[in-house]
């Protein structure tokens, strides 16, 4: 592998989303899943996955040495393994609540750890960062805690906010409880230090942020607009303060439900900036961090979105978008720059050149532009001309988009079935698409001509020049039709498994065909004689892709073991090139780039590039 684009971290709507960066290098950590991702701030290619839970991630932050990454999970696991080490080795693993675990800090020395969510009991605790003992009985809480932070100065203190809400402040170690504030009138979604540690804010579901003396923990002020419709108009979700600390600087950021971004006067608590970032559900603010390295905040958005905002806190600078749900389907544009990804939850992306996602957009057709461009999973895509895609899902619609810019023509074809497969005709007129129902000839200007039921489960299609219409069933049979009647000309002996993919070479020669029997086949065109037959069984599970080199030489396979083979055609007998362990929980669609690049992508959300004929 050379290279690896991630995607972005899990949210969910109504819920703050804890990130958090490198205390000394430009660097973001965050949950994806069961994933731990590290990814650059500068350099989309520069990340880390980090597979050890077993979990959904709660959260994940770096030691203040950044020497070390602690990381909690779902089934209230902890982990603290090493950032600066390149085995990444396990320094504790340890099950600190009986539930979710929701968020997590450090303190200022890298040796204690506290935990806070929804134990059942146990909802913070404070542990030894390489023991996993207990530092003290945080008690106080009796409803999910959902933000915890430590003063990162001696005398030491922690502080907590959660769904109760309250505030509840500890002093130690060993660390117990001096006394609960009760300003907030709803949830207390996130609660941070300063630099210096003189201060700590709250924030939360109330829209209220609050001001405490960082030691005694004792209520200083409230922040609160003069005008009370400039104050937020929705739940607080995510506070963060100017890293360097200095008085001068010493400024209050906040996000919210409401879209905007707010920063605030600490000396008397009143609003400084405030802009919004839109106004569909889709620009709700969960997060706000500043990392060290950077002049202004960055924040997240509940679609996704990763915003860098400008210094002055009053407009956004770049925009960045990654996938956020498995990898379904994958194809090459025309030109073979670059390649389209669709999701498990409706969304489709351009990869670029330099690692970066295109979202594909409905903004054009007078809808949210971050909404899914399909409701439900993209089952299938292929490229459309020159400067075209054609997409399908579980909506039961095939649209068109443009390749450049991403955006749909219209709202798209409803089809009768569920789409399977697509494939386009060598002039680029229609696309053949088959459904649980039938096989579909569709043009992007008149839409559907010709769809004709059939008695079997269609499972892939694609088109030759020199035989006609293939498709491939559940029956392991493949089908041979007429590209204009649709009429079935001639049929296969059957595989031993249903057909699960098939693709036809860029020379036209020769058909890959892949099954859930674990085989893959070479059918030489026009002929339909078997050419590789029972020699390329090495996975050990369904064939889920197959892509062919642009010279027709050499033939990749991807199954759910998370393993890719690189056939070589011309020698059958050859062992392939073998990469294992690609895509957690299996990998889902391959595309060669050109004759030296293979994209692979997963039910990770990642999208590998690997150059194996070096």
């Amino acid at each position: 592998m050379i290279e690896r684009y991630v995607p972005g971290p899990s949210m969910e709507r109504g819920h703050a989303l804890n990130v958090y960066c490198h205390p000394k290098e430009s660097k973001l950590i965050y949950g994806f899943g069961k994933f731990v991702i590290v990814r650059s701030l500068e350099d989309a290619s520069d990340n880390f996955v980090y597979r050890g839970h077993k979990y959904a991630i709660g959260a994940a932050q770096f030691s203040p040495n950044g020497n070390w990454i602690a990381s909690v999970d779902a089934g209230g696991f902890l982990r603290v393994w090493a950032w600066d080490n390149p085995e990444h080795t396990t320094k504790l693993e340890v099950q600190v609540m009986g539930a979710a675990i929701l968020d997590l800090c450090w303190d200022f020395e890298s040796k204690r750890i506290c935990v806070v969510g929804d134990g059942k009991g146990i909802v913070a605790k404070c542990i030894t960062w390489d023991t996993g003992n207990a530092v003290g009985e945080m008690v106080g809480h009796n409803k999910k805690v959902l933000s915890c932070a430590f003063r990162p100065s001696r005398p030491m203190r922690i502080v907590t906010g959660a769904e109760d809400f309250r505030i509840v402040f500890y002093k130690g170690p060993p660390f117990k409880m001096d006394h609960s504030c009760t300003d907030h009138k709803n949830y207390v979604n996130c609660v941070r230090y300063n630099p210096d540690g003189s201060m700590f804010a709250s924030v939360g579901s109330d829209k209220k942020i609050i001001l405490y003396d960082g030691v005694e923990g004792t209520m200083l002020r409230e922040c609160k607009a003069k005008n009370a419709l400039k104050h937020h108009q929705g739940s607080i979700y995510s506070v963060c303060w100017h890293p360097t600390g200095k008085e001068e600087q010493n400024i209050l950021v906040t996000v919210s439900a409401d879209k905007t971004v707010k920063s605030w006067n600490i000396d008397s608590g009143s609003l400084q900036t405030s802009f919004s970032l839109g106004t569909t559900v889709g620009d709700m603010l969960n997060c706000i961090l500043w990392p060290s390295t950077m002049e202004a905040p960055i924040t997240f958005s509940l679609d996704g979105r990763l915003h860098y905002l400008n210094s002055d806190l009053t407009s956004v600078t770049k925009v960045i978008q990654a996938p956020r749900a498995p990898i379904s389907c994958m194809t090459v544009c025309a030109n073979n720059t670059s390649a389209i990804i669709g999701c498990n939850d409706g969304t489709i992306f351009k990869l670029l050149a330099h690692g970066e996602f295109q979202k594909f957009s409905n903004a054009a057709l007078n809808k949210e532009a971050q909404k899914p461009c399909h409701a439900g999973k993209i089952t299938c895509l292929c490229a459309f001309g020159t400067d075209g895609v054609a997409t399908a899902g579980f909506d039961d619609k095939l649209k068109f988009a443009h390749l450049e810019t991403g955006a749909y023509a219209n709202d798209g074809l409803k089809l009768d079935g569920q789409p399977v497969d697509l494939c386009s005709s060598s002039d680029h007129s229609r696309v053949y698409t088959a459904t649980t129902k039938g096989i579909a000839i569709v043009s992007e200007s008149s839409g559907i001509q010709k769809f004709v039921p059939v008695s079997y489960d269609p499972t892939a299609i694609t088109i030759s020049d020199s035989i006609g219409l293939i498709v491939g069933a559940k029956d392991g049979i493949l089908r041979i039709l007429d590209p204009d009647s649709l009429n079935e000309i001639r049929t296969l002996p059957p595989h031993r498994g249903e057909i699960t993919v098939l693709v036809l070479s860029p020379d036209k020669s020769r058909l890959a065909v892949g099954d859930a029997d674990r085989d893959i086949k070479i059918y030489d065109l026009p002929n339909l004689n078997i050419l590789v037959q029972s020699t390329w069984r090495f996975h050990t599970s369904r064939v889920t892709a197959l892509a062919w080199r642009p010279d027709s030489a050499f033939l990749a396979s991807a199954a759910s073991d998370e393993n890719i083979f690189i056939w070589d055609v011309q020698n059958p007998s050859t062992p392939p090139i073998k990469f294992d362990f690609t895509h957690k929980d299996g990998v889902t669609a391959l595309s060669f780039l050109d004759q030296d690049h293979l994209l692979s992508a997963g039910n990770d959300a990642n999208v590998l590039k690997w150059k194996p004929f070096t």
